[in-house]
This record gives structure tokens, sequence and C-alpha cells, in this order.
């Protein structure tokens, strides 16, 4: 459906057919299609749409998900046409997180809508791109404004990253900044929790932005918990990752099934067994038993959840319950958080190090530190020629800062944001130009 939005004009009434034949399928617990959805700014309902389909539509005609086509997963993109990018990687979460929510009874809609925003903050290159950011923004904080980072701290911040994505930086409304999503679904992005992903804001914020740093804390962060439909999200993208990298790692043969049959976690043990039912001549097809052992997980770890979480939620009276309760109604049982965590700590030694990967890596966070060097160099200075290297967009918005810290986050932003394809021309142009110029990029 085409994105039609006239933020102040008379919106019709809640259709039956949109919102109460939904509300029916959902549990007292889930997220509710109500005319109450809370937004940043004022929204009368969408007609025929839900909120939340309204949500999950703005997420999908964004720039910053079509983006995600060209960011890396794990395996830097133009290496290949095969394994995950950030795009395919979000599609699977969000296939996942709409199966778990259907047989639960949560929103799935909502489910979608944070799906597709949860990776949307993630710069070029992987989970290096985003160290690479955090260190060279927190390098300059200290260097130029006696801001330390403390421990435990990042200046750069994925899901933060995320949240300002649909919350400001995205253009496509005249009537408002963002995307103008609902509550719950800002909600859920700022508090997407996984080993890889904590739900804090960067230490610098209150430097450039105290007054939007007390309101984010106190609107969205201050709160216990978080929705089950948030939940839900957290846990699928463990199990698209968990379950998909491994994929990827065995097609480009940086792992082999032998290895995967020797190793002592008991989910892979439990979809090896499943897989030896199916198929047991296993030595024919090696690519194809590996597929077999990972979709084997996938379903063991969708029950493992349904089978925990059913019970834990209904006892759960309205989302203000769950909201307000800092342990999980939806989760993984105690033994199978185990042996995700196992097979994470699996992935990190065998493929996430692998020397290819982190031959790749260190290049990408070369760029990028190359980058960074070049656009901030005399980024204070009132004539800077460094700003003249940005998108005319983006210098609109660095003239428009007048606090020093802004003018930083700015330019990081700008990184943030760029394809590792993107990334990668740019550098080319900046420091090898040819008869082109740099303008080519603009």
């Amino acid at each position: 459906m085409v994105e039609q939005e006239n933020p102040t004009r008379e919106q019709p009434m809640i259709h039956p057919s949109c919102c109460g034949e939904r509300n029916a399928l959902l549990k007292p617990w889930a997220v509710h299609c109500t005319g109450e959805v809370v937004h940043k700014y004022p929204a009368g309902h969408p007609g025929q749409r839900t909120f939340f389909q309204q949500d999950r539509d703005r997420m999908l005609h964004s720039e910053a998900f079509r983006r995600l086509g060209y960011k890396t997963q794990v395996f830097v993109v133009h290496e290949g046409d095969f394994y995950r990018t950030r795009l395919t990687h979000t599609l699977e979460v969000s296939q996942v997180a709409r199966g778990i929510a259907g047989a639960l009874g949560a929103n799935e809609d909502l489910c979608e809508t944070v799906a597709y925003a949860h990776d949307i903050g993630h710069p070029p290159f992987g989970h290096r791109g985003e160290a690479a950011l955090d260190e060279l923004l927190s390098g300059a904080l200290e260097a130029k404004f006696g801001l330390v980072k403390p421990i435990g701290g990042k200046a750069f911040e994925q899901n933060f990253q995320s949240f300002r994505i649909v919350d400001s930086l995205e253009k496509r409304y005249p009537g408002f900044p963002g995307l103008n999503l609902s509550w719950h679904a800002l909600h859920a992005i700022l508090k997407h929790h996984t080993a890889f992903d904590k739900p804090v804001l960067p230490y610098h914020l209150g430097a450039w932005a105290h007054g939007e740093a007390e309101t984010i804390k106190s609107r969205f962060l201050d709160t216990p918990g978080c929705s089950a439909e948030a939940q839900i999200v957290n846990l699928a993208d463990q199990i698209a990752w968990v379950t998909h990298d491994l994929e990827d790692a065995l097609r480009v043969r940086f792992l082999t099934v032998e290895e995967l049959r020797d190793l002592n976690n008991p989910l892979l043990q439990q979809a090896w067994a499943r897989a030896e039912e199916g198929a047991p001549d296993w030595n024919k097809d090696r690519i194809l038993w590996g597929r077999l052992i990972v979709r084997n997980m996938i379903n063991l770890l969708i029950n493992d959840v349904l089978s925990i979480s059913r019970d834990k939620a209904a006892r759960m009276v309205n989302v203000e319950a769950v909201i307000g309760r800092p342990e999980p109604v939806v989760d993984f049982s105690a033994e199978m958080a185990a042996s995700v965590e196992g097979m994470r700590k699996f992935l990190i030694e065998r493929v996430y190090t692998h020397p290819v990967v982190e031959r790749m890596s260190v290049k990408a966070a070369g760029i990028l530190e190359r980058l960074f060097e070049s656009l901030t160099h005399d980024l204070l200075d009132q004539e800077s020629q460094s700003a003249r290297l940005l998108p005319r967009v983006t210098r609109k918005r660095l003239e428009a800062q007048v606090n020093p810290v802004a003018k930083y986050q700015v330019v990081v932003d700008f990184l943030a944001g760029m394809t590792d394809r993107f990334a990668t021309e740019f550098y080319r142009i900046l420091y090898a130009p040819d008869e082109r110029g740099i303008t080519s990029l603009y």
C-alpha cells in the first residue's frame, strides 16, 4: 500500500474490520489496536490500516530500510551473492517474529515494524564498523572537548541510532521530522536487547541535547521492561543470527558439518539427531545437510520459546503489567538460553574472527577512520574545508548546529548511514579521484 498521510486532515473513526477483528485475536497482555495509540506528533487514525500497520509501511518505505541491502551482516557485501546482508537478516527476523507472535497471540504488525527497524542504525561493515565509529567519536570527544568515555559507555550506540533515524533523521513528511511511529514501536526499538545490543544512551548525548536525553529517559528507558512484542523481536534476532550466520559459514566452508557433529551443544545435538531421522545419508550433500540442521535448530528454538512463554504470558493481565516487569515473559528456557550463548561464542571464535573476516574488517575500519579524519579535520573552524566534502543536505544540518559536539554527531550520522558500497566508493574518490570527481556521489 502506498504511504499517504496528512496529519492535519480529519481521519475516519476506527474501522471495525481494521481493529476489532485483530484485537479479538490478541491476548490481554498484547499491545492492542486502539484509537488511543500515542504518537509524538498528533496523528489521525489511518483508516483501513491500524496504527501498527502504518508503522510497518512507513518503515518499509524508508531510505534507511533500503540501505540495509548493501550493509554487511557478517561477510562483506561485494564478496558474494548468496549470503546474508543486513536486509535479508532483517526480513528473516521479521518472519520468525511474526511466527512467534501469531502462535502466542501477540501483535504481529508491531513485531514486524520493530524487526524492520532493529538494525537500521547499524553503520557499514557490520559490528566492526560500529566499533570503529564508537572509537573514533569517543577519541574526538575526549581530544576536542574533554569528554572522557566512561567504563561501559558508548559514543556510538546502534539502538539509539535506529531510534534517531525514525524519530528525526528520516525525512519523508512535511508535517514532522522522522516517521512519527507509535510510542510502542519507539519503545521497543530503544529497548532492543541481545548479547550484541544494550538499551543505553550514548554518554555524550547530554552534552549536545540535554533536554532530549532527559525526555528519552523518562518516556522510554525508565520502564522496568518492554512489551511482549519487543521481547519477541529480541529473541527472533538471536534465532536468526545464530542459525543463519552458521548456515553462511558452512556455505563458505569456514566450518564443516563434522565439526558441528562433534560440538558439545545440546541445541546442535538435538538438531543433528532430528536431521538424521529425515536424511540419514548425510555424506552425499553436506551443504544440504547443513541446511537441514539449521532448519531443525530454528524449529527447536521457536518451539522452546512457545512452550516456556505461554504460561508466563498468561499470568499477565495487560500490556502495562508486561512493561512494568523487569523479567521477560517471552524467553528461552534456561537450557536453551545456555545453548544459544554457547553457539554465539562458537561463532565468535570460528566465524566472526576468522582471518578472512578479520582482514576485511581491518580494511573496513581503516576506511571509516580515514573518512572520519577527513570530514572532521577542521570541522570547528568557521571556514571548514572538511564540511565541503559532505552532501548538501548534511551541510545544511551542520550549519544549523550551534553546539560544537553536535557538529561531530552530524558527521557520524552521515557515516553511519552509508552502505558498504558507498563508503568504499567515497573513500576511493576522496583519496584516488578520477575524472568524475567527488560530486558524482551526490
